[in-house]
């Protein structure tokens, strides 16, 4: 697996995001894509801290290392962004997550917490993320998800940072 210091070449292109980023990075590059609902804002470490319920300094030190990997930009007392080898990782790890979450609510009847449904997410491979899509009527060609109010995906609405992608 690949470290948050890029160990696995400059750009990654792989089908699979352990490939491109270690769990514990994505689940921050993840974050950040949902805190800043894929727009080109900067991201603060208290509101990543928040929503992963760890410490700012923690978070502040994975913006280096995501900065030293050429995930995100981060400047101190500004906050963080996705570059745009970040935010190409941070919506695969998003849409993951999505696809776990609507497959788990529409065919289960169970919602899963976004920690679980990451993990989940992080772990399949791209055919059983794309087959959990077409189990629920969404093909991977389309976004899957959108930020709602609290930060959470949800199935069916594209945000603004997919709306840009075909």
């Amino acid at each position: 697996m690949a470290s948050a210091s890029g160990r696995r070449g400059e750009f990654c292109t792989a089908t699979h995001p352990d490939h491109c980023v270690d769990r514990g990075p994505g689940r921050y590059l993840a974050a950040i894509y949902w805190v800043v609902g894929g727009a080109d804002r900067r991201a603060r470490p208290g509101a990543i801290g928040d929503r992963l319920g760890v410490e700012p300094a923690s978070v502040t030190e994975m913006f280096v290392r995501l900065d030293d990997a050429g995930l995100a930009d981060y400047e101190k007392q500004r906050g963080v962004e996705l570059t745009e080898r970040g935010g190409t990782v941070a919506r695969e790890l998003a849409w993951r997550q999505c696809a776990v979450r609507a497959f788990f609510g529409a065919r289960l009847d169970a919602e899963l917490d976004a920690g679980t449904a990451y993990r989940i997410g992080y772990t399949l491979p791209e055919q059983g993320i794309e087959r959990l899509s077409e189990l629920v009527g969404h093909p991977v060609e389309k976004a899957c998800c959108g930020s709602g109010a609290d930060g959470d995906c949800f199935f069916g609405v594209r945000s603004a940072f997919d709306a840009a992608d075909p």
